[in-house]
């Protein structure tokens, strides 16, 4: 009797994870149907123009999503880089009680809140670039990327972990036994048998960087422009944050918001599709 009840209730709460999904995606759609009544999806993802200042408004977000998935994508260039060194270093040359410090370090990294990392940016990062290159705002797409490289950092030095530590496992003793040396190892087994982790790990941590919003809202500056590495921008959670708090409720303004996590949603909903592919593909080294 009591296997039943939990074998029911492991059913219960497996379909009720299930039902939230698609309650969330049910709900996007339902409200996104409304909106592509008046506006057209192709005037949505590629106008750039974004204006709710003054009627009529204008809804595009391709500059926007351009933006967005460049502050993403230049974190993860900055953050892959550290990421490695640190794994090589933790998994090969740290002793057992500093491996056990810098993990500790790590996990405190993760638990830091958002909110937190955007007063640090805005106050220490805009502040460098104003005075490091002559900036007459440091609010810019490469000061977001440079906070947001460290808020994932914590994330892509962990998936980065295990992967090393099981190629460690599978070929150190094998190298040891040859004379290899540690660092001929890495260059020549490390640095090759790892790509395909650092591919899914760095989709993955694609994925979690696109959708941050505090941080990178206190230090992009939040104007709708095309994305250039020293000028502002905007990203589609920072512009919800913004301006949904202002929008009518059941306005066309509002399900542009609406749809706009939505359009994100589903963007990170494929990459997690390429995600399982790749690593069904790549299961063994």
């Amino acid at each position: 009797m009591t296997g039943q009840i939990f074998k029911g209730g492991v059913y219960a709460f497996t379909l009720l994870s299930a039902m939230l999904l698609l309650l969330l995606v049910g709900f996007l759609l339902i409200n996104s149907t409304s909106f592509f009544a008046e506006v057209s999806l192709f005037d949505f993802l590629l106008n750039g123009d974004w204006d709710v200042s003054t009627e009529p408004f204008s809804f595009g977000l391709f500059n926007i999503l351009i933006a967005n998935f460049a502050v993403a994508f230049l974190a993860c260039i900055f953050s892959f880089f550290i990421s490695l060194g640190v794994t090589i270093f933790i998994c090969f040359f740290a002793s057992a009680w500093l491996r056990h410090v810098l993990d500790w370090m790590i996990r405190i990294l993760a638990g830091i809140p958002s909110i937190i990392y955007g007063f640090f940016a805005l106050y220490t990062v805009v502040k460098i670039l104003e005075s490091g290159l002559k900036m007459s705002a440091g609010e810019s797409v490469l000061a977001a990327s440079l906070i947001l490289s460290v808020m994932i950092l914590p994330f892509f030095t962990s998936h980065l972990l295990q992967s090393v530590d099981l190629l460690k496992q599978n070929f150190k003793t094998n190298s040891d036994a040859l004379g290899v040396s540690t660092g001929y190892f890495i260059r020549k087994v490390i640095f090759r048998k790892s790509i395909k982790a650092s591919i899914s790990g760095f989709i993955l941590a694609f994925s979690r960087a696109a959708g941050e919003t505090m941080a990178v809202m206190m230090v992009i500056g939040n104007t709708p422009l095309f994305p250039h590495l020293l000028s502002k921008a905007q990203t589609i959670p920072s512009l919800i944050a913004l301006e949904m708090g202002m929008s009518e409720a059941g306005s066309l303004h509002y399900h542009a918001l609406i749809v706009s996590g939505f359009v994100l949603l589903v963007f990170i909903f494929m990459l997690n599709i390429f995600i399982f592919k790749f690593e069904k593909n790549n299961e063994r080294f």
